[in-house]
């Protein structure tokens, strides 16, 4: 549906900022990676899980197979590109590495995962990305997905401030652009 009196800001901010943000009546909705504690004024109203690829530019070579001791050689090569440790996403990936049994020591550290998909694709690395991120990327050639036999998944949510009704357009948002 049209609503000719409502705009929509989308931005790409850190989840802290997202939930200040929120707290400060500066934003409706915000989507982020669940922090440990979400603040009292807070509260989710929706949930979903957003799978992880491999990504590598096409002039590398991948893994031969996927045994674990040729998978791990061929990880400690790489040049990293990751996203920052700062956030709950990058925690969570490195947790999900290490478990791994993988080295994946970041060549680059990077907030963004547009720039990230746009550096591996000029041959600058090696990444694990949502891969929401790459639906929209138009130089897929230039990149190769690689099947892990293991996918790393975190959990996003919508937040909203806890004491407020949603308007329609905020709803009607969610509900036919986020899922």
């Amino acid at each position: 549906k049209k609503s000719p009196k409502t705009t929509y800001r989308v931005a790409h901010q850190s989840s802290q900022d997202i939930l200040r943000a929120l707290e400060n009546n500066e934003l409706d909705i915000g989507v982020v990676c669940p922090p440990a504690r979400l603040p009292k004024t807070l509260r989710i109203t929706h949930r979903f899980e957003d799978a992880f690829t491999l990504i590598i530019s096409r002039a590398i070579a991948p893994p031969k197979n996927f045994a674990k001791k040729i998978v791990q050689a061929w990880m400690q090569e790489q040049h990293w590109l990751l996203i920052g440790e700062a956030s709950n996403t990058g925690q969570r990936l490195r947790k999900w590495v290490a478990r791994q049994e993988w080295v994946t020591t970041p060549m680059m550290q990077l907030d963004n995962f547009d720039l990230i998909i746009n550096l591996v694709a000029l041959g600058m690395g090696t990444s694990f990305v949502p891969a929401r991120a790459l639906a929209l990327y138009g130089n897929k050639h230039s990149i190769q997905r690689i099947a892990l036999p293991q996918r790393f998944t975190r959990e996003l949510v919508v937040v909203a401030r806890r004491h407020r009704k949603p308007a329609v357009h905020l709803t009607e948002f969610i509900e036919n652009i986020l899922f």
